[in-house]
């Protein structure tokens, strides 16, 4: 039987910021905060449940997602983690570059669909 992630919403936050380059820098504030990424990845969340209810199914079908700290592991299984770093990492470009139609967050968003669908059985 599958179990839930090993990792944390914090290594998600930690991995997306280093490819978003937003570590913390020498101003001391990163463009986005663990409150704006933490918001992205529950939308991230969400859109695997609506497109992989299955996916859900060692969790809960039923349960509302948990409140996500930095601490808290993640609420689904291992191989759903590189798509929810896409997502998040796509997801942030958007936000911050109105222009990307053509760039790396749709690509990232576009690998977010792929790798959900070939996670499927």
């Amino acid at each position: 039987m599958p179990t839930l992630a090993t990792r944390t919403f914090g290594t998600l936050l930690h991995e997306a910021r280093g490819l978003l380059n937003d570590l913390v820098p020498i101003s001391g504030s990163p463009r986005f905060t663990d409150d704006d990424l933490l918001e992205i990845v529950n939308e991230a969340l969400l859109q695997t449940r609506s497109k992989r209810p299955d996916a859900w199914l060692t969790y809960g079908l039923r349960k509302s997602l948990p409140v996500a700290t930095a601490s808290s592991v993640l609420p689904i299984e291992d191989q759903f983690y590189s798509a929810l770093l896409f997502y998040t990492v796509g997801r942030a470009e958007l936000i911050e570059d109105t222009f990307a139609d053509n760039g790396r967050a749709i690509t990232l968003m576009g690998k977010f669909n792929t790798l959900l669908l070939k996670n499927n059985g």
